[in-house]
């Protein structure tokens, strides 16, 4: 069963209507049987999903992400997220150019422009057997450099979607839900140069500023990455997963899915050998005449 809700544009059930360009890529683990990568320090790390400029980022007090098997979202597979505490963080994080800095990676580049940014979409799924507070789900964020000067990092951090912001006051368990963002969705920051949760409108209210707002206040920002995940203060465990995450830059629809590596069936594994040996016995035939 799938859950579909959309806020400030049509959504049905995850399907993205794309723009001129749609480039869709599919995201395998780096072991076949799926990732579960955890740090049990308090110290971020992170670890490169192949070089597909994923990584699993931001990891710490035993939180865990890994594209896995226990969670498949139409097909073999989904990003999984744990976390055993109220210590625990974890996120799936795409970054323009990531390098690694002290073991956890961060942007060295741009992917365009924050006012080029018309939308954003995921899929996320919690887990019944979660404890911590019922609004929790794993969040979208855009990362940004909010003056869009790279060679300047203090003005780095990101704008954040929550259901809890948008209408939805408890999260859906069991279930994958489809969440869209576009220009009238309610956004909150983190960093920008400008604080934790700032009260863009003066509003006193830090959870009512949309994306069109934030476009406005910052009009020179640069996109640096994409990131999706949990904890970082949340009480309690959780436990749950993350998949089709897309965004539209300009004209420019970029949609990633995250599975496993299909393992061939027997037969089919022998039909296949049997023809590498058919071709091998020809070309040593020829190499006789």
């Amino acid at each position: 069963m799938k859950r579909c809700f959309g806020y400030g544009v049509l959504v049905l059930c995850g399907l993205f209507v794309a723009h001129s360009s749609h480039a869709e890529t599919i995201v395998y683990p780096n072991s076949p049987g799926g990732d579960a990568y955890t740090n049990a320090s308090g110290f971020n790390q992170g670890q490169a999903v192949g070089s597909s400029g994923w990584y699993y980022n931001n990891v710490r007090g035993s939180g865990a992400v890994g594209v896995s098997a226990q969670y498949p979202n139409d097909s073999t597979g989904s990003v999984k997220f744990s976390s055993p505490s109220n210590l625990g963080k974890a996120d799936i994080e795409y970054l323009a150019n990531g390098v690694n800095f002290l073991g956890n990676y961060v942007a060295s580049g741009s992917l365009g422009l924050l006012s080029d940014l018309s939308s954003m979409s995921y899929e996320w799924y919690r887990d019944g057997s979660s404890t911590t507070i019922t609004h929790y789900h794993p969040v979208l964020r855009v990362l940004v450099d909010a003056d869009g000067d790279l060679s300047t990092v203090n003005d780095r951090g990101g704008l954040v979607f929550e259901g809890i912001y948008n209408g939805s006051t408890v999260a859906a368990t069991n279930t994958w839900v489809s969440n869209s963002i576009a220009a009238s969705t309610f956004l909150w920051n983190f960093g920008l140069g400008v604080g934790f949760a700032f009260d863009l409108d003066g509003s006193g209210y830090a959870y009512d500023d949309t994306l069109a707002d934030w476009q406005a206040y910052f009009p020179n920002a640069a996109i640096i990455g994409f990131n999706s995940g949990i904890g970082s203060g949340w009480s309690d465990t959780f436990t749950g997963a993350v998949d089709k995450i897309s965004w539209t830059i300009g004209d420019v629809t970029t949609s990633t899915n995250f599975e496993l590596q299909a393992v061939p069936e027997p037969s089919s594994l022998l039909l296949s050998l049997a023809g590498v040996a058919l071709l091998f016995l020809r070309q040593r035939r020829k190499a006789r005449r």
